[in-house]
């Protein structure tokens, strides 16, 4: 049976789907998780680490579970010609993440060890679209801060307010088109938004004209829209791709929306923007550090936050650990998942196998 040593409780419906296949190393469910010093203590017995909620997976718990004294599986470091073939024996042989993103793993270091990470790309989709859509729903009606001044005792209505912006007629500027990103500009589309968009891989014209989506320059997006939402993922190189210069581009009195990454997002940056009237209000799920409770941010009243849970719907949680414990499945049974982050981890493993060195 293949141990999977999972960094946090899940649900024993998930369990029961695998248990032909998998043993289940979890934390209790009132515990939640297993602290960084317990799972460095159980890595020897795992054969799959399963980070969930972004728990960091670093060199030495890759090392400690890959440790040759431990026993050796598709990586540890092992040359082909040593034996690469996923399941043989025991150590780490894979790493899930659970999730689309994966930069809290180092998959670089996974790589040099031959162990291949998969992850959950298409589950989460709909939920963080619909997410994204909540916040800018939100922000544009004022919700926020109307629900502060009921739980006041506060009525505070108007016959010709401002406080309000309708979605219908206003244009959303999305940067980053991925599968989120075009997600996003399909249901903002449907509630009458014009929708422009930034990725550095344009989409076919033929797909911008069936959706309605008009392609411009990042200043173009950042000019032009009435609410920016942002949907790239985080390399590193593009922190803080959203900092001073990038809000002092928007038009005055725009909107803000990040449910991709925290570190794209200059948070002092951003809250400077605001405090200064340049944003009108701004709406995120995601935060450079977190748990985000103190930040100058959470002192702000025309901001919504919410702790990175834009997918966190019973359904898409679970679709979204079928699609890792598939994932690993299908690598354990020789076979090549379209969610692995690192294929080039493959290669070595097919090599193994053409000349019998399993």
């Amino acid at each position: 049976m293949t141990n999977v040593l999972c960094t946090r409780w899940i649900p024993g419906e998930c369990e029961a789907e695998y248990g032909d296949v998998f043993q289940f190393i979890c934390p209790e469910k009132e515990g939640g998780s297993f602290t960084r010093e317990e799972l460095l203590e159980l890595m020897p017995r795992a054969d799959i680490l399963f980070s969930i909620a972004g728990t960091p997976v670093t060199r030495d718990m890759i090392d400690w579970g890959s440790s040759p004294e431990h026993g050796r599986g598709v990586g540890q470091g092992s040359s082909p010609e040593q034996g690469s073939g996923i399941g043989q024996g025991r150590g780490l042989k894979i790493i899930a993440s659970l999730g689309v993103g994966y930069d809290h793993v180092d998959v670089e270091y996974a790589a040099e060890k031959r162990i291949p990470v998969v992850n959950s790309p298409t589950q989460v989709t709909e939920p963080t679209a619909e997410h994204t859509i909540a916040l800018v729903m939100g922000i544009f009606h004022n919700l926020y801060r109307y629900t502060a001044q009921v739980r006041a005792g506060i009525w505070n209505t108007s016959a010709f307010g401002m406080t309000q912006t309708s979605v219908s007629g206003h244009v959303l500027g999305i940067v980053g088109m991925g599968r989120i990103g075009q997600c996003v500009g399909k249901k903002a589309a449907a509630l009458g938004m014009k929708v422009l968009y930034y990725d550095p891989l344009r989409l076919a014209e033929e797909k911008e004209r069936e959706n309605g989506f008009e392609y411009g320059s990042l200043a173009e997006v950042l000019e032009k829209s009435d609410c920016v939402t942002l949907h790239v993922p985080y390399t590193g190189e593009n922190r803080h791709m959203f900092g001073r210069e990038a809000f002092a581009r928007m038009k005055q009195g725009a909107y803000f929306v990040n449910a991709s990454r925290g570190g794209l997002v200059d948070t002092a940056a951003l809250a400077d923007a605001l405090r200064s009237g340049r944003l009108k209000g701004a709406a995120l799920d995601v935060f450079e550090k977190e748990p985000y409770t103190t930040g100058e941010l959470a002192g702000l009243d025309q901001v919504i936050l919410t702790p990175h849970v834009a997918s966190e719907t019973w359904d898409a949680r679970m679709n979204m650990a079928r699609e890792c414990l598939d994932g690993a499945r299908e690598l354990l049974l020789g076979n090549r998942p379209a969610n692995v982050v690192n294929p080039q981890v493959l290669e070595y493993v097919d090599k193994g196998r053409e000349t019998g060195e399993e």
